[in-house]
C-alpha cells in the first residue's frame, strides 16, 4: 500500500475525565470554548466534522458484516466520540479514526459484540472513490480468491476479506486499538449512556394526563382499574418519531450539553408540535414533569435530581430545527448540483437554465430518517420516511 490510509492515534493525550458537577454535561460556554476552537478551528468546521464522523459511526454501524450493530451501540458510540472532543481537539487526532474505535468501544459496553475484523472489512469493503463511485479498498484486496467451476467466487472470498495476516490488515488493526487505549484514558473508562429512550415511557404517560379536552387522540390506552398502559397506535407514531430525533440528536452537541430526560422531553415536544397535539403550554408541563420524576426518584435513580426546565427544552427544540433546516439545505444543494452537471444525452435537448427558487419558507421542515426503529426525522442518511410536517419554532404544543 502506497500511503498509510489511517494514522495512528496521537498518545500524547490530557488527563482523563474533567471535572464536573454531571459527568460529561457542560455549559454552552464550555461546548464553545471546546479544545478544537482553542486550537483555531472554526465553529461551522468543527460542528461539520461531528456530524460527518456520527454519521460515519451510523454508516459503519449499520453496513457491518454478518451482524449489525444495534442502536444503542451506534449512539453510543456517537456520544463516545463527542465526549473525546471536548477534552481533546480534532486537529491532533484523527477523527476518523476515533470515530471508528468509540463505534468497537461502544459495541463492547452495550453488549453487541463485534470482532475488530468484521469493523475492519466493513470500512475496507464500504469505502467509496469518489471519482469512480467503486469500491477504493484502502487497506488492500484478498489476495487468495477461490472460485467456483463457473468463475464467480465461492462466499468468504470477497475482495473487501482481506486476509488477517495482510501488512494492510495488521496496520488498522495497531491504530485502532492504540487509538482504543486513548479514548479510555480521556473518557476515564467511563463507558456508561444514558439515552433519552429510557425516558420516552413515562414521559408519554405523564404527557397524555396533560391533554386538553378538545384532543380526542390519546398517547396511552389504559387498563380498567389499573395504572398499567400501553402506547395507543397514535402513540406508538409519536414515541416512533420521538425516538428518531433522540438519535439524530447524537450527531451534534446537545448531547453533551443536556441530561438525556431533557433531551426526551424535548424529542417528544417536537413529534407532538408535527402532530398538532393539543396539550398544556410548555412552562406548565415542564414544572409539573419535575416534580413528578422527583416522585419517581424513590424508586427509580432514573430520575435521581433530574429538573426539566422550560428554557432548556425550547433550547433543545431549536437546536434539532436548526439541525434539520441543514440537512434539507445541503439535501437541495446536492440536488441541484446533480441536475446542473448532468449532461444532455444523445438526441436529447439540453435543459433551459433553471428559474431562481422560490424563498425558503420560514418554518423548518423535518427531513427523512436513517433510524433503524424510527424512520422519522433523521441527519443520519439512508431510507427512511417521507417529508414531515413542518415544525415551528419554541417546540412548545399549543
Amino acid at each position: 500500500m502506497a500511503d498509510e490510509p489511517m494514522p495512528p492515534a496521537v498518545t500524547d493525550t490530557p488527563p482523563a475525565t474533567p471535572a464536573m458537577a454531571k459527568p460529561w454535561i457542560f455549559s454552552a460556554e464550555e461546548i464553545e470554548a471546546s479544545p478544537s476552537r482553542q486550537d483555531g478551528m472554526p465553529v461551522e468546521e468543527e460542528r461539520e466534522v461531528r456530524k460527518t464522523m456520527s454519521k460515519l459511526i451510523a454508516i459503519i454501524g449499520q453496513g457491518m458484516v454478518h451482524k449489525k450493530a444495534s442502536l444503542l451501540a451506534i449512539n453510543s458510540g456517537k456520544v463516545f466520540f463527542h465526549r473525546v472532543f471536548m477534552v481533546q481537539s480534532l486537529k491532533k487526532q484523527n477523527p476518523r479514526l476515533v470515530a471508528i474505535t468509540c463505534l468497537w468501544l461502544a459495541c463492547k459496553s452495550e453488549e453487541c459484540l463485534q470482532p475488530l475484523r468484521n469493523i475492519i472489512w466493513t470500512l475496507n469493503k464500504l469505502d467509496v472513490d469518489p471519482s469512480t463511485n467503486s469500491p477504493s479498498y484502502p487497506f488492500g484486496r484478498r489476495s487468495m480468491q477461490a472460485k467456483k467451476p463457473d468463475g464467480t467466487l465461492l462466499p468468504g472470498q470477497e475482495n473487501w476479506r482481506i486476509e488477517e495476516d495482510s501488512e494492510g490488515f495488521q496496520m488498522i488493526r495497531a491504530n485502532i486499538i492504540s487509538c482504543e487505549r486513548v479514548c479510555l484514558h480521556i473518557l476515564g473508562f467511563q463507558l456508561n449512556v444514558c439515552h433519552p429512550v429510557a425516558y420516552m415511557r413515562p414521559f408519554m404517560d405523564f404527557l397524555d394526563a396533560r391533554r386538553k379536552d378538545k384532543e380526542t387522540r390519546t398517547l396511552v390506552i389504559r387498563e380498567d382499574d389499573s395504572s398499567r398502559s400501553e402506547p395507543s397506535e397514535f402513540g406508538r407514531d409519536i414515541m416512533h418519531t420521538a425516538n428518531a430525533v433522540a438519535n439524530d440528536a447524537t450527531s451534534i452537541t446537545v448531547c453533551l450539553q443536556y441530561e438525556a430526560g431533557v433531551v426526551a422531553a424535548g424529542c417528544l415536544a417536537i413529534a407532538l408540535k408535527t402532530k398538532k397535539f393539543q396539550m398544556a403550554k410548555m412552562g406548565k408541563w415542564t414544572g409539573e414533569l419535575t416534580e413528578q420524576c422527583a416522585k419517581w426518584a424513590p424508586d427509580n435513580d432514573l430520575f435521581q435530581d433530574l429538573v426539566v426546565r422550560k428554557e432548556d427544552v425550547e433550547d433543545f427544540v431549536t437546536q434539532m430545527l436548526d439541525l434539520y433546516d441543514e440537512s434539507n439545505a445541503e439535501q437541495k444543494g446536492g440536488e441541484a448540483h446533480a441536475s446542473a452537471s448532468r449532461a444532455p444525452q444523445d438526441g436529447e435537448a439540453a435543459a433551459a437554465p433553471a428559474a431562481p427558487p422560490p424563498p425558503a419558507p420560514a418554518a423548518h421542515s423535518v427531513p427523512p430518517s436513517s433510524a433503524q426503529e424510527a424512520p422519522k426525522p433523521s441527519t443520519n442518511g439512508g431510507a427512511g420516511g417521507g417529508q414531515q410536517p413542518a415544525a415551528p419554532r419554541g417546540g412548545q404544543p399549543a
